[in-house]
C-alpha cells in the first residue's frame, strides 16, 4: 500500500503565504487531510493523476484551515464519500460538512476505516491555549505500526504511547507534521530519545515538525530517516 504526498508546505515562507498544511493518499481511495490552498491541493491531484472520483474516505485530523480548507472542492456532488472528523470538531464545521449531504463518522475511539487502515480516535492537546481534538491514522503492516500524524498537537509522543498501547504493537514508522517547531533543542533532544525508546526507527518529518527538529531526526534515526516532497510515495 503506497502513501503519496499529495501536498506539503513546511517552510516559513509557504506559512505566511498560506501555502501550508498536508494531505496524504493512502491507497486509492483514503485522503488524510485536504491542505491549506485548495488550488495547490487539486493541482496536484491533476499533476500527480489522483483521481477524486476514487476517493471514498477523507479522514481529517483536526479542523485547523490547513488541514480542511480543500474538502470542500472534494465534497461536491458526492454524497459516496464517508468524513471521519473528531467529536470534538467546531459546530459550524460539523455543519457545514454536512450542508453536502457526505456521510459523517465522529471517531471518539480508534475506528477502523478499511482494512488495516484506522482512526486512533480523538485525542486532546492544545495550541495557542486553544483545545485542539485531533486523530491520526494508524496502518498495519508486516513489520508494525506505520503513524501519520497531521499536526500531533496532543503530543507526538504521547500519540506513539497510545498507539502502541492500544493496537499492541511498536509504531515503527512515523510520518507527518510533529509540531515540534516552536521548541528548543533540550526538548526536542527528549522527544527524540522517547520516540526511539517507543520503538520507532523511521521516520518522516514535515509540516509544522520545523527545520531544526528535522535536522535533529535526521542525525538521529541515521538510515532510518526519510526526506519526502509532493508527489513522493511511501511503501507501507
Amino acid at each position: 500500500m503506497g502513501i503519496k504526498i499529495v501536498a506539503v508546505g513546511s517552510t516559513r515562507w509557504q506559512r505566511f503565504i498560506r501555502r501550508w498544511g498536508v494531505s496524504f493518499l493512502i491507497g486509492e481511495d483514503v485522503l488524510f487531510d485536504t491542505f491549506g490552498d485548495p488550488g495547490v491541493l487539486l493541482g496536484n491531484m491533476r499533476k500527480f493523476n489522483i483521481y477524486a472520483a476514487k476517493i471514498k474516505h477523507i479522514v481529517l485530523s483536526h479542523d485547523d484551515w490547513d488541514h480542511i480548507a480543500g474538502l470542500w472542492y472534494l465534497l461536491n456532488n458526492r454524497k459516496d464519500i464517508t468524513v471521519y472528523i473528531c467529536p470534538g470538531f467546531k459546530q459550524e464545521i460539523k455543519d457545514r460538512i454536512a450542508s453536502f449531504g457526505a456521510k459523517v463518522i465522529e471517531v471518539g475511539e480508534d475506528t477502523l476505516i478499511k482494512d488495516d487502515i484506522y482512526s486512533t480516535g480523538e485525542l486532546y492537546g492544545e495550541s495557542d491555549g486553544e483545545k485542539i481534538y485531533e486523530q491520526s491514522v494508524v496502518i498495519k503492516t508486516a513489520e508494525g505500526l506505520m503513524v501519520i500524524c497531521g499536526c500531533a498537537h496532543p503530543g507526538v509522543v504521547d500519540i506513539v504511547r497510545y498507539t502502541k498501547e492500544r493496537f499492541h504493537n511498536d509504531a515503527h514508522f512515523l510520518i507527518g507534521g510533529f509540531h515540534l517547531k516552536d521548541n528548543v533543542d533540550e526538548i526536542n533532544k527528549r522527544i527524540i530519545k522517547d520516540l526511539r525508546e517507543l520503538g520507532v526507527r523511521r521516520v518522516a518529518p514535515m509540516h509544522c515538525t520545523g527545520k531544526r527538529a528535522t535536522e535533529m531526526m535526521r542525525q538521529a534515526f541515521g538510515q532510518g530517516f526519510v526526506r519526502v516532497k509532493e508527489g513522493d510515495v511511501i511503501e507501507s
